[in-house]
């Protein structure tokens, strides 16, 4: 028992290891040509012979934000850049002149591919973020494991699309360069970045499901959850009359008597109050002497037991 708890807390920070990889990965993605500086100068899509192309330099990058060009092995951006950037010349430098063939046949393929993907790194990445920050929650609560379960499904869906739509497109637009004669070729960096978050992706769905299912008891509760948030479930003590700890906020509403008067708000009773005023309606009375009753001491409201007693002595010394 003692090494399958170990082994499962080195799950989970294994778990938050991944989760936090993944996440830089995304962040490099997105900022790939948003920089002119090493090493994110580095990171395109796909590399081509743009030469003899109006309005285009030499060679062209693609990066995530926009058609860069290339200069001493570094990617340079200028102010050409814009989200949901495509890869497709005719619509980057607005022509079709010395513009390879399947670029202009494949035009709308490419078009909505690369936007697409644009927009899933986005969801991939909020999704994939959050679940990262909840992940610990899911520890100590079996509703929070829940939620980061569905957000890490969620976002890795999204990733897993993204990659594989922007792959589609990089490899079109790369052998549609060498089909004409042209230099084209991929951004391994780049490329290598974001299957490696695929890779991570599948590893975190597998580590939440198993790590949520471990966290359990044989019962199907999580220990935490049960001692600490499940009060619907919790003991009680059995104390006659309405209690201040309820189960629901409503219930003590409806629950309270329609006939209060006096008060607008009927007084709970707890456990220090029936311990400092027990209930002295089953406490047995002493009994009175019939002369006591029949005299003059016998009518009214105040009677207590100190004049019961003094008239039983008065009595008793009479008798002798």
């Amino acid at each position: 028992m003692g090494l399958l708890s170990i082994s499962n807390w080195i799950l989970r920070f294994s778990t938050i290891l991944f989760f936090a990889g993944n996440v830089l990965l995304l962040i490099l993605i997105i900022i790939s040509g948003g920089s002119n500086s090493y090493p994110i100068s580095r990171f395109y899509w796909v590399e081509g012979d743009t030469s003899g192309i109006p309005h285009a330099p030499n060679v062209t990058r693609w990066t995530y934000w926009g058609a860069c060009s290339r200069s001493d092995g570094h990617t340079h951006c200028g102010g050409t850049l814009g989200p949901a950037y495509p890869i497709s010349p005719v619509d980057n430098f607005g022509t079709k002149t010395n513009v390879p063939s399947k670029f202009i046949s494949r035009r709308s393929s490419l078009y909505y591919l690369t936007r697409l993907s644009f927009s899933f790194f986005w969801i991939a990445l909020s999704f994939i973020s959050t679940s990262f920050l909840i992940y610990a929650g899911s520890w100590f609560s079996h509703g929070v494991s829940y939620v980061t379960w569905v957000l890490t499904f969620v976002g890795c869906i999204f990733n897993i699309l993204a990659v594989i739509f922007q792959t589609a497109a990089s490899v079109m637009a790369r052998d549609a360069f060498t089909d004409a004669h042209r230099h084209g070729k991929l951004g391994a960096p780049l490329f290598g970045m974001a299957w490696a978050s695929v890779f991570l992706c599948l590893i975190e769905i597998a580590s939440v499901v198993v790590t949520h299912f471990l966290g359990r008891r044989p019962d199907g509760t999580i220990p935490q959850d049960q001692e600490n948030y499940d009060y619907e479930r919790a003991q009680l003590p059995n104390v006659k009359g309405p209690s201040r700890r309820t189960t629901h906020p409503f219930r003590s509403f409806f629950s309270r008597p329609q006939n209060d008067s006096g008060n607008e708000y009927h007084e709970d009773v707890n456990d220090e109050e029936k311990l400092r005023h027990p209930d002295t309606s089953s406490v047995e009375q002493p009994e009175v002497h019939s002369n006591v009753a029949n005299g003059e001491h016998a009518h009214g409201d105040d009677l207590n037991f100190s004049n019961v007693k003094r008239h039983q002595d008065a009595d008793s010394l009479q008798s002798v």
